[in-house]
């Protein structure tokens, strides 16, 4: 099963639609789950005219985003157990953790709240940072997709590939987006 991973669209707050490549690119997967901040309802329209798509809320999506969308979810997927999430936490657990790299020590805080409001996950897909990876962690695979919305570091979404192993590749989209 291939899966599209995507977060923080930022649309149209940050872009204006999202990038025609992002859309070719997401041609032909089985599954779309976007990780939060989408900010428009009309990205979560348009994804699932490409795929069957789940989604949940960030801390940037608008009441009317928020009302459609749970701040949380758990898939089934080719037998594997996805937990979905956007990332922001309350600031008194984020503000350990805001800013550091991924395999700081600091970041361990970040990674035990995500598995333990998503126990069961073997996978983790979420967002919030706005910086892609693809790491382990207590036996558990956590993938930021990065962002769809362009950074200092350009834009990203991932592929994941369900089987007998989960893989997951991290997919530039460039510096602005398209």
């Amino acid at each position: 099963m291939k899966v599209g991973l995507i977060s923080d669209s930022h649309v149209p707050t940050g872009l204006r639609q999202l990038p025609p490549a992002l859309l070719r690119s997401l041609d032909g997967v089985d599954v779309i789950l976007h990780a939060g901040d989408l900010v428009s309802e009309r990205v979560l329209d348009q994804l699932q005219a490409i795929a069957p798509t789940s989604a949940v809320a960030g801390n940037m999506d608008p009441p009317e985003v928020r009302r459609r969308l749970r701040e949380r979810e758990t898939l089934q997927l080719a037998g594997w157990t996805i937990g979905l999430q956007h990332g922001h936490q309350p600031h008194a657990i984020q503000s350990h953790y805001i800013g550091a790299a991924y395999d700081a020590p600091e970041m361990s805080l970040f990674f035990q709240v995500m598995r333990a409001q998503l126990p069961e996950a073997q996978i983790i897909v979420f967002g919030h940072f706005h910086r892609a990876v693809v790491m382990h962690w207590e036996h558990v695979l956590f993938i930021n997709p990065g962002a769809v919305v362009p950074t200092a570091g350009g834009s990203s979404f991932a592929l994941l590939e369900l089987g007998e192993t989960a893989e997951a590749q991290i997919v530039p989209l460039g510096t602005s987006g398209a």
